[in-house]
C-alpha cells in the first residue's frame, strides 16, 4: 500500500519518541518501510508473512530469533486499515516489558493512519474544488464550449448553480507570516475546519483556498440581508483572530463579500465585487476588518478604478493646468478634503487647521486655474473623480509622484 510507505517512517519516529521504544513497520510483502535503525529500511523481514497469516500478535523471544536473519526480540502485530491487514508493526525489546504497550501502540499507529488518510483525501478533494472555483471566478474569460467543463465539474461535485449564491473572501496573512519567519503551527485542514465551522450551514456551500493568503466561500443564500452577513463576518473575524493568536500568526484578518446572484456568471460577478471590496477596503478603511461591496466609499473608489480609459485621458488633460501650478499640492489636498467635508468651508477649514479665509483663498485660486464653480456639486464631483482617477493610474503604473502621495 503506497499510502503506508509514504508515512511509515514518520509514524515510527513520532510514536517511538513518545514511548522511548524502538519500532519497525513492514509492508505486506515484508519490506521494512519504517524503522528507528535507518540501515534496516528496505531490507526484508522474514516474519511478516507469518504474522499476517496468523492475523494476531506473535512474540519473538531472544531464543526464538537467534537463528533468524534480520529479526530482533520483541512483539510483531498486524496493522489494520479499513478492516484489512496492510502491514506489520514490530515493537523491539524484551517481550515481557513491552507487552503492555502492544495494544496501545497498534491503536495509536492505526489512528495516525486514519488521520493521514483523511488529510490526504481532504487535499485531493480540496484540489479538485479549487480548480473548479478558479474556473468559476474567471468565468468571463471562458467561451461557450468550455462552459461545459464547469457543468461537468458542478455535477461531479454535486453543486447546483440555479440557486442564489454570494461570494465571501477571507484574507489571512499566512504568506506574510512565513516571510517574517513566524512559526506556523496549523495546517490547511485545520483552517478548513475553522472556516467551515464559521460559514458552512448548507450542503451547497463551497469552501476552498484560492491562493496562499485567501479563502473563498461560495455561499448559498435564498435572500440577501447585508446587516446579517456583515454581523456574521464580524463574528468570524474575531474567531479567526483568536485562531491566529493560538497558532502564532500575527497580522490582520479581513473579510469581504459581494451580492447574491444565480448561475456561473453570477458567482464570477459576486467574486469580483468581493475582491474589489477587499482591495479598496484594506486601502481606504484600514481600521475596519469587514468590507461590503455596497459600501458607498468602496463604490466610489471602484467607480474611479473603472472609469473608461478614453474619458480618463480627457480628465487627465483637464487637470494638467492644475498640476502645472506652483501651489498644486496644497490646492489638491485642500480641494479633496473640502469635497469630503460635504463642500462645507467651515468643516474643511477645521480639518486642515487653517482659517476659513485661507481656505476660501485656495478655492478661489482653484476656480481661476480651472474655471470651476467650487459651490457646484456636479462640477466638484467631476474634478474630485478626475483627481482620484489620476492618482489611481499613477499607482497602478507604479510611479510615485508628489500628487500620488497626496491622494
Amino acid at each position: 500500500m503506497k499510502f503506508l510507505e509514504q508515512i511509515a517512517q514518520s509514524i515510527v519516529e513520532r510514536t517511538s519518541s513518545v514511548l522511548e521504544v524502538p519500532m519497525s513497520i513492514t509492508d505486506k510483502k515484508g519490506t521494512i518501510i519504517g524503522c528507528n535503525d535507518i540501515k534496516r529500511i528496505g531490507s526484508h523481514h522474514v516474519v511478516t508473512k507469518e504474522v499476517i497469516q496468523a492475523g494476531k500478535s506473535i512474540v519473538f523471544t531472544p531464543e526464538k530469533v537467534i537463528h533468524r536473519k534480520n529479526v530482533l526480540p520483541g512483539i510483531a502485530t498486524p496493522i489494520c486499515f479499513q478492516q484489512q491487514i496492510i502491514g506489520v508493526l514490530g515493537i523491539i525489546g524484551d517481550p515481557e516489558k513491552i507487552e503492555k504497550y502492544v495494544q496501545f501502540v497498534r491503536n495509536h499507529v492505526e489512528m495516525l493512519l486514519q488521520e493521514a488518510f483523511r488529510a490526504e483525501s481532504f487535499f485531493l478533494e480540496m484540489k479538485t474544488t479549487e480548480v473548479f472555483v478558479q474556473h468559476l471566478i474567471h468565468y468571463k474569460e471562458w467561451d461557450q464550449q468550455r462552459e461545459e467543463v464547469l457543468v461537468n465539474y458542478s455535477e461531479m461535485l454535486g453543486f447546483h448553480f440555479d440557486l442564489s449564491r454570494l461570494c465571501i473572501l477571507i484574507d489571512i496573512p499566512f504568506f506574510e507570516a512565513q516571510k517574517n519567519k513566524q512559526t506556523v503551527t496549523f495546517s490547511q485542514y485545520d483552517l478548513f475546519q475553522m472556516v467551515s465551522h464559521l460559514f458552512k450551514d448548507h450542503a451547497e456551500d463551497i469552501i476552498c483556498p484560492i491562493n496562499q493568503d485567501q479563502w473563498m466561500i461560495i455561499k448559498f443564500m435564498s435572500t440577501f440581508d447585508s446587516y446579517k452577513i456583515k454581523e456574521r463576518c464580524e463574528r468570524a473575524v474575531k474567531k479567526l483572530k483568536h485562531f491566529n493568536n493560538n497558532n502564532n500568526i500575527a497580522g490582520k484578518v479581513s473579510i469581504s463579500y459581494g451580492n447574491i446572484y444565480k448561475g456561473f456568471a453570477g458567482v464570477s460577478q459576486s467574486y469580483q465585487q468581493a475582491l474589489n471590496a477587499l482591495v479598496m477596503g484594506k486601502e481606504k478603511k484600514a481600521e475596519e476588518s469587514v468590507y461590503a461591496f455596497d459600501d458607498w466609499k468602496i463604490l466610489l473608489d471602484t467607480l474611479v478604478k473603472e472609469i473608461n480609459p478614453l474619458f480618463s485621458d480627457t480628465l487627465h488633460e483637464y487637470i494638467k493646468k492644475l498640476l502645472a501650478h506652483s501651489n498644486a499640492q496644497v490646492l489638491i489636498k485642500t480641494f479633496l478634503l473640502y469635497c469630503e467635508q460635504d463642500l462645507n468651508v467651515s468643516k474643511a477649514a477645521r480639518k486642515l487647521y487653517i482659517h476659513r479665509n485661507t481656505l476660501m483663498y485656495r478655492l478661489n485660486q482653484l476656480s481661476e486655474i480651472l474655471c470651476i464653480n467650487v459651490q457646484s456639486f456636479e462640477q466638484c464631483m467631476l474634478l474630485y473623480l478626475a483627481l482620484k482617477q489620476c492618482a489611481h493610474v499613477k499607482k497602478t503604473a507604479g510611479r510615485v509622484t508628489a500628487m500620488g502621495s497626496i491622494l
